[in-house]
This record gives structure tokens, C-alpha cells and sequence, in this order.
């Protein structure tokens, strides 16, 4: 992609980021049912006095006592830092929730290794990460996993739960609006991206079906995201 694209769109990005009703703007919210009832639940098993880290929490704020950290300035941003090395000392929350960054960061072990540390003895981890969905730099993008691959990243930490979060529409759907977007754009990203969001949003009442597709015991296997949850030793 050409030098000036790649700036201008960088930019535009992180102004739609800074503004939460703007910030939707960015992409299409696929449903993931299960990922959110298992932060859900997490959140009511944790009393409210329990100290709680989103990493990467962007423009989202999931409850008023959870601390969320970004790399860059939002309106919902606590703390600015950078995932690699997390600015809070060992043993200091009782949970950590993280949902679409490890993609974005040059070394996932590296965070997830920062993760265990800041966690307690018997702290949550709480996790879902993209499996096949199209590359989405915000300003980089780096990998992708399965639900196996996830578990794998995490084997430092007991399995609670596991396994796809947003389904196989949402896959499937995602990479036909990138492929109209590509096909039409004449080689113009910003305008593949354009044609991606008005595709997207035009086609989205089908992704509705993933909220029975989620059901099927083996959606994994085409899901567009996995998560997972553990518990720190």
C-alpha cells in the first residue's frame, strides 16, 4: 500500500477512535454471544471492591471500577501504555480482559507473559483474539489463531472455558465485504475500505444467523474469533 494511504488512513482511524460514537464507524459490530456472557459472568463472580485491568480497552468501558489501559489517548483511557510492558507492579489485579489486541502487538508472548504477572495468585484472564477475519492494522497487524493455538498461548494458566466467540458469519461476512471493497476500489485502498463499510453494513442482518450457527458444537472451525478464560495458579 502506498506510503500516503497507509498515513492518511492511520489517521483517520485514530480520530473515529477518540470519538465514541464515531468509533463505530470503524467496522461492523459482529455479535459474540459467548464472549460476552463469560465477562459477564466473571464480572458478577468478582466483588466490586476486586481490581480489574482491560488491556486495550479502546473507547469501551465495561463496568466504572475497571481500570482500562490503551497505547493511545481515548475518552475512556485510564492509563496510556503499552502492553509489553505493563506499567503496574507484580500480583496487582484480580482479573485482566483483553479482547482483540494480541493481534496488534509484535510479541503476543511477551504480553501474555506481562498478563500473568500482573495478575494474583488465583487472578482470571479473560481473552478472545481473531481467527479468520481480514487484516485489520490499527497500525499493525500481526496474527491470527485457532481455538487450539489460544489454548496454547495460555498454558501457563487452567483452562476454565474455551472456543469460538464471534461465528462462522461473521467470517464469512467479513471477507466478502473486503472482497467487493477489493474488487471495485481499482486499487485505491481508502476506497476498498469505503466500499468494505457500505457492503458491510448493507449485508449485515445476515450475520444475525451466527446467533444460532453458535450453537453448532464444531463452529469453531470456521469462527471469526476464539476466547479464552483461565485462572492464574
Amino acid at each position: 500500500m502506498p506510503k500516503p494511504q497507509t498515513e492518511l488512513i492511520s489517521r483517520v482511524k485514530r480520530k473515529l477512535r477518540q470519538n465514541r460514537l464515531l468509533s463505530h464507524l470503524m467496522g461492523c459490530p459482529y455479535p459474540a454471544p459467548r464472549w460476552n456472557r463469560c465477562v459477564k459472568r466473571l464480572l458478577r463472580h468478582l466483588s466490586p471492591d476486586a481490581t480489574l485491568l482491560d488491556l486495550g480497552a479502546g473507547t469501551h468501558r465495561r463496568a466504572p471500577h475497571i481500570i482500562n489501559l490503551d497505547i493511545e489517548a481515548t475518552p475512556q483511557a485510564d492509563v496510556l501504555g503499552d502492553g509489553h510492558l505493563l506499567p503496574f507492579k507484580d500480583n496487582t489485579f484480580d482479573a485482566v480482559i483483553s479482547e482483540a489486541v494480541l493481534e496488534h502487538v509484535r510479541s503476543p508472548n511477551l504480553v501474555v507473559a506481562e498478563m500473568y504477572r500482573v495478575l494474583k495468585p488465583g487472578g482470571y484472564i479473560c481473552v478472545a483474539v481473531p481467527f479468520l477475519q481480514g487484516y485489520h492494522a490499527s497500525p499493525h497487524d500481526y496474527q491470527r489463531w485457532t481455538t487450539t493455538g489460544i489454548v496454547q498461548r495460555f498454558a501457563a494458566f487452567s483452562e476454565i472455558e474455551s472456543g469460538a466467540c464471534a461465528g462462522p458469519t461473521a467470517a464469512l461476512h467479513w471477507i466478502f465485504r473486503e472482497y467487493v471493497g477489493l474488487c471495485c476500489s481499482f486499487g485505491n485502498l481508502l476506497l476498498a475500505k469505503v466500499l468494505s463499510l457500505i457492503v458491510g453494513w448493507l449485508t449485515f442482518p445476515l450475520v444475525l444467523l451466527d446467533w444460532v450457527l453458535l450453537l453448532h458444537p464444531h463452529a469453531y472451525i470456521l469462527a471469526s474469533a476464539v476466547y479464552f478464560l483461565g485462572r492464574k495458579p
